[in-house]
């Protein structure tokens, strides 16, 4: 007897499982904690007539479809979902497709109107306000149904170098009204560093620990990002790949931390935050921005001297 819902990934090349290694324990368990059926596809799922492995996609979407499955959510393999995440498939209502936004709709259609003829673009200029990741994929049988009646062989890779661009003419051609996925629920990892001028407040969360489903996309080497991020917030999601064993940060434990100072910047363009803490039994973090510095008491008093010698001389002249 199947499950109502399911949930499916894509593995495919030996890159992808370095950082797989990390993220499917995370999924496996969410689906396992919400009791959804978990589907990981790889190489035999690939077929012939796709020109990327990003096409695969359609391979998972085929399966749901073929299943009696009723709900349907797809996600990179590059997503960590956070140990707190409720269960998607009650957040969000059947009936609609849900996805998160990209970039500009008219970056996607201009390029796809200049670098293929496959398609036809005719009529389908500033249908939405963006164009739609694929990274994440809530929906049920009747919006799969009709993005795969318009995604159809010859496959037209897009300017990201995989599906994106055809599903969106999927999406646009069939007449589907997605419904904008909230932040937190498909966070970019790099947006919290400030890519593309965005932040936490992208995500809804103040704390990058409260994002939900975090995608490790356009942030050079996944491993790197996901290790750093386990070296510091070691309760997101996994510990060194260990999903199932309790895990704690790899840093030392804060006995409690005082705002020793906090003032907003004023016309910046990303985060106006400056906060100086003293993070008892770590030492000072100088929070600027996107940016955390870490500082030892001695370091930070030589620091806070320099500032004070360097504002003296910068006065008197």
């Amino acid at each position: 007897m199947n499950k109502k819902n399911a949930i499916y990934t894509i593995v495919v090349g030996d890159e992808a499982r370095k950082y797989a290694a990390y993220c499917v324990p995370s999924q496996t368990k969410y689906a396992e904690d919400i009791g959804a059926q978990y589907y990981v596809l790889q190489e035999e799922s690939f077929r012939k007539e796709y020109p990327t492995e990003h096409f695969n996609l359609i391979s998972a979407i085929d399966h749901f479809l073929e299943s009696d499955h009723e709900r349907f959510l797809y996600m990179d393999v590059d997503i960590i979902v956070h140990k707190n995440t409720p269960d998607m498939f009650e957040a969000f209502p059947p009936g609609e497709l849900y996805l998160r936004y990209g970039n500009t709709y008219d970056l996607w259609f201009d390029w796809m109107s200049k670098n293929q003829k496959v398609l036809d673009m005719t009529g389908l200029q500033d249908m939405f306000e963006y164009y739609w990741s694929s990274g994440i994929i809530l929906a049920d049988k009747p919006q799969l149904q009709t993005m795969r009646d318009y995604w159809q062989p010859p496959y037209v890779v897009g300017q990201w170098h995989g599906e994106m661009g055809h599903m969106n003419w999927a999406v646009a051609r069939g007449g589907l009204k997605p419904v904008e996925m909230p932040g937190r629920w498909h966070y970019t990892r790099g947006w919290a560093d400030g890519y593309r001028g965005k932040s936490l407040a992208d995500g809804q969360v103040d704390r990058i620990q409260d994002i939900y489903m975090m995608h490790y996309a356009g942030c050079g080497d996944k491993v790197v990002a996901i290790q750093k991020d386990l070296n510091e917030y070691g309760y997101m999601g996994c510990d060194d790949g260990k999903w199932l064993q309790p895990s704690q940060p790899h840093m030392n434990v804060n006995a409690g931390v005082v705002t020793l100072a906090t003032d907003h910047l004023n016309g910046t363009i990303m985060n106006n935050r400056l906060d100086i803490e003293d993070n008892i039994g770590e030492g000072i973090h100088i929070h600027y921005k996107n940016f955390r510095m870490d500082f030892t008491i001695k370091d930070f008093i030589k620091f806070a001297q320099a500032c004070d010698e360097s504002l003296r001389k910068l006065y008197e002249q």
